[in-house]
């Protein structure tokens, strides 16, 4: 008898210690969005997107950083870093500017928060880069100038072509 006692005990004390010692879970979740406006940009233009952090268990108001990266491929284009205040929820609107340099093609937004302990939630998203309306200009003027060359070319032929008949 005093053995199954001792074996119960045991057990208790075991299940006891693993309820104190368990790893404490976090249930943050995080999404971000892009409007339809803002697929396709420029570059040199900004990029505005919206963050949905819905953290219910947390139970006062915290601090958590927002890391923001465009990237493409392996490649960081740009980067910023903001600190935000969240108690239970929260929906905010933030931008980052893709850099005049960008190429046209697919770039990723990657969201990164944290915490200053061991929190860590990352979400990624997909925009398009177009080319620049400046770009279709100077690709117009240099038709335009390869046309003007084209006929100044052909006009100074033609009056050598006519001095040499007459």
């Amino acid at each position: 008898m005093m053995v199954k006692i001792i074996k119960v005990i045991c057990v208790v004390f075991i299940y006891v210690e693993m309820l104190i010692n368990a790893p404490y879970a976090r249930a943050l979740s995080v999404s971000t969005n892009i409007s339809e406006k803002y697929t396709e940009i420029q570059s040199g233009d900004r990029l505005y997107f919206q963050i949905d952090i819905k953290y219910p268990e947390n139970p006062q108001r915290k601090d958590l950083r927002l890391n923001y990266e465009v990237t493409k491929g392996d490649e960081i284009i740009a980067q910023s870093q903001v600190l935000k205040a969240v108690e239970t929820q929260a929906q905010f609107l933030d931008f980052i500017v893709i850099p005049e340099s960008s190429e046209t093609g697919f770039y990723n937004l990657n969201v990164r928060i944290s915490d200053y302990e061991n929190l860590t939630e990352e979400v990624l998203t997909s925009f398009h880069v177009v080319a620049g309306k400046d770009e279709e200009l100077k690709t117009y003027f240099f038709i335009l100038l390869g046309v003007i060359s084209l006929v100044a070319i052909l006009a100074i032929v033609d009056i050598i072509v006519s001095k040499k008949k007459k």
